[in-house]
């Protein structure tokens, strides 16, 4: 706290111990309020930018909690050039639950028990061609899907592969990627 902020709230303090109802005045009171709401508001913000700063991009790929009743499934699509214009559909058991473009990814609470995901282009259903990523949920626990482009000489694809954390945040930290909130949906301008 600032030394004269400090000078002053003893002096409205003192001066109200010194009045002889023994009460503050209103106004008074309510400047040592406002002036020490102004004081922590300042420490704040101050310590928010000094102790989160180097954790910003750690933060972002949050873990689930070990006792959620469900398991947390993100899924990533990092930079590229070929299919770049596109979004990719991510598939939980054969229903697509987003669309990512480029740099981005999303995050879903799946029910324990085993599912399959999918990656592929468009299509609000899973294709039966499109490679299956079988993974067994466990509440608690996260699990990371980056989705992949495979260009080549005649067909591009796309593909879902499950990878580790910490290759989760080498992607996410290397390409940048961001959230998309709405996975890349229309949003309803009526909702």
């Amino acid at each position: 706290m600032p030394k004269k902020l400090l000078v002053n709230n003893l002096e409205l303090i003192s001066a109200s111990i010194n009045s002889k109802s023994g009460t503050m005045k209103k106004e008074a009171h309510f400047q040592l309020v406002i002036d020490q709401f102004r004081s922590l508001r300042l420490l704040i913000l101050f310590l928010m930018l000094v102790f989160s700063s180097p954790l910003v991009m750690a933060q972002e790929l949050v873990e689930n909690d070990p006792e959620a009743p469900f398991g947390l499934v993100y899924f990533l699509r990092g930079k590229g050039h070929a299919g770049s214009a596109t979004a990719f559909s991510a598939i939980i058991d054969g229903n697509r639950v987003c669309k990512l473009n480029n740099r981005r990814y999303s995050v879903h609470e799946v029910d324990p028990g085993e599912h399959e995901f999918k990656a592929q282009f468009g299509g609000k259903k899973g294709k039966r061609k499109a490679e299956i990523v079988e993974i067994e949920i466990e509440a608690g626990k996260t699990y990371y899907i980056h989705m992949i482009m495979q260009a080549s000489f005649l067909i591009n694809d796309v593909s879902a592969q499950e990878i580790t954390r910490n290759s989760a945040l080498r992607l996410f930290e290397a390409d940048n990627i961001q959230l998309d909130p709405f996975c890349g949906e229309e949003i309803d301008s009526e909702i």
